[in-house]
Order: structure tokens, then C-alpha cells, then sequence
């Protein structure tokens, strides 16, 4: 991906973002939850140097129409491996930045939804072989259900596959899958 398309993409995420953190100050049903979950990549080559890990983030959540609505947010994966030939000290650090649309059915206390999202994944892994910073376009879908625990707090379970390959330019381009499926939980805050 080219350095003009890099500027576009993250100019597209941050307006909508922005236009989601607008809808926000009109209330009525915004949501902002912060969330814990495991990741299990679906690349064997991560998997081996990295295994799975824990993963963290934040979401907003605002009413479109109906069931219908705006979801951004961004989530944290960071972890330390041993390269397969060397056995020498990697780290990774991997932090998708997403927005798209979801939907809620049900209005009791427990609401199931899915949601898809366009995702900008920001992607660093340092060892001594070198460091790679790059990123790449990609998405993210997820499955999951609201739970309330009373008043405006309420119990968010999800499960989610994200799709993304980066590739880095050059000589020797390199390729590196860092999709998978991540489950967890998180604390939700209705306005």
C-alpha cells in the first residue's frame, strides 16, 4: 500500500470516527465499552513464534436507526516470541483501528448482535534480525451478546474473526498474516 492510500485510509477512519464521536454528544443509547478477550491467530507461522494472547480495547457504539448502529473502536495485541531458527527475543505489537456498522435485536436484557467493520491495521514486530512497522487495510466481523447487569451497565461476550495480510515493499518483501479469531468479554456503559 502506497503512502497516498495510507493517508486516505486513515483519513476515512478518523472522519468516521469523528462523525461517530458527534452522534455521541446526542445521547439516547451511545455506548462505550472497554473490553478483554484472548486472540488465536490463524496464521501457523505467528502461531508458532507468537502463540495466542490476551487482547484489550474500547469501543463506541451509537444509534443510527432501529436496530442499526455505528460502531468504531480499537484494540491492542502485544506479545514476546522466540524466532523458530535462532531462538533469539521478538516482539509484536499489532493494533487494529476499526469502524462499521453493527446490529442489536431484542429489547429486553439481553440482546444479541453482529456487526461488520472496515479495519486499519497498524502492525510493529522488533527482534535482531530487524524492525518492520507497516500496515494494512482489512476487516473485521463479530458476533456477540449484551447482557444487562442493571441500570446503564451491562455485560458485553463477543467473538470476532479479523482478515488482514501486510505486506512490506522492497527487495525481499515480506508477508505477514496477522488475522484470527479473538473471544472475551467487556464491561459496556449506556448513555
Amino acid at each position: 500500500m502506497g503512502p497516498v492510500m495510507k493517508k486516505r485510509t486513515i483519513a476515512i477512519v478518523f472522519a468516521l470516527v469523528l462523525a461517530g464521536a458527534g452522534q455521541a454528544a446526542l445521547g439516547a443509547g451511545v455506548s462505550v465499552t472497554l473490553r478483554a478477550g484472548y486472540f488465536f491467530p490463524s496464521s501457523s507461522l505467528f502461531r508458532e513464534v507468537y502463540k495466542s494472547g490476551p487482547i484489550f480495547g474500547g469501543e463506541l457504539t451509537v444509534p443510527l436507526t432501529g436496530a442499526l448502529r455505528f460502531w468504531a473502536g480499537a484494540d491492542l495485541f502485544g506479545k514476546t516470541g522466540l524466532l523458530q531458527v535462532t531462538e533469539e527475543t521478538t516482539k509484536v505489537r499489532i493494533i487494529p483501528v476499526y469502524a462499521g456498522l453493527r446490529a442489536e435485536f431484542g429489547k429486553k436484557g439481553a440482546r444479541p448482535y453482529i456487526g461488520a467493520a472496515a479495519a486499519y491495521f497498524l502492525f510493529h514486530e522488533e527482534n535482531p534480525l530487524g524492525t518492520i512497522s507497516d500496515s494494512g487495510l482489512g476487516l473485521l466481523a463479530r458476533a456477540g451478546i449484551l447482557a444487562r447487569l442493571g441500570g446503564a451497565v451491562w455485560l458485553d461476550f463477543f467473538a470476532d474473526y479479523r482478515a488482514c495480510t501486510v505486506r512490506t515493499d522492497g527487495d525481499d518483501p515480506l508477508e505477514a498474516k496477522i488475522g484470527g479469531l479473538s473471544a472475551g468479554a467487556g464491561l459496556s456503559f449506556r448513555f
